[in-house]
């Protein structure tokens, strides 16, 4: 069988978000702008190639249009571009608003997330094709995991 990626965490509202993630740690005004306006994406659907709310989003471009609305910061267009951007920083060292990379289609730095604390970090799925929360404990992320870079200061 092959290795799939799990279903998404669902929260049911903004309040079971914050309860769950946010309201646990101390967030930055830049950090909790990205998590903010990320959060609004949720649901959106996911499209290669897509980068806008009208036609969808694939994970660099939801990365690069969150980056740009929240902080008027402009990245590359591709993940594995991204993957050169900002500074490396290693798993244990994560803080919301890196960007986190994994290896889902048989090269490095193929897929790329938002981390926003607590293990867990928002991205456009092509599996289930929408924006969702994904979870780096998770076996599917953990075994394609391939580094995170720190964008923010």
């Amino acid at each position: 069988m092959r290795d799939r990626e799990p279903e998404p965490e669902i929260y049911s509202s903004a309040d079971d978000f914050y309860n769950s993630i946010y309201a646990e740690l101390d967030y930055t005004p830049e950090q909790k702008k990205l998590i903010e306006y990320g959060r609004t994406l949720l649901g959106k659907r996911y499209n290669y190639g897509g980068n806008s709310r009208e036609e969808g989003f694939d994970c660099s471009g939801f990365t690069r249009y969150v980056y740009s609305n929240a902080l008027k910061l402009h990245l590359p267009r591709t993940a594995r571009e991204m993957a050169a951007s900002g500074k490396a920083v290693s798993q244990a060292d994560l803080v919301a608003g890196d960007l986190v990379f994994f290896n889902t289609m048989g090269f490095d730095n193929s897929h790329v997330g938002i981390y926003i604390g607590n293990r867990r970090f928002i991205h456009a799925s092509p599996a289930k094709h929408a924006i969702v929360i994904g979870n780096l404990k998770n076996e599917y992320f953990a075994k394609r995991y391939n580094g995170a870079r720190r964008i923010l200061s």
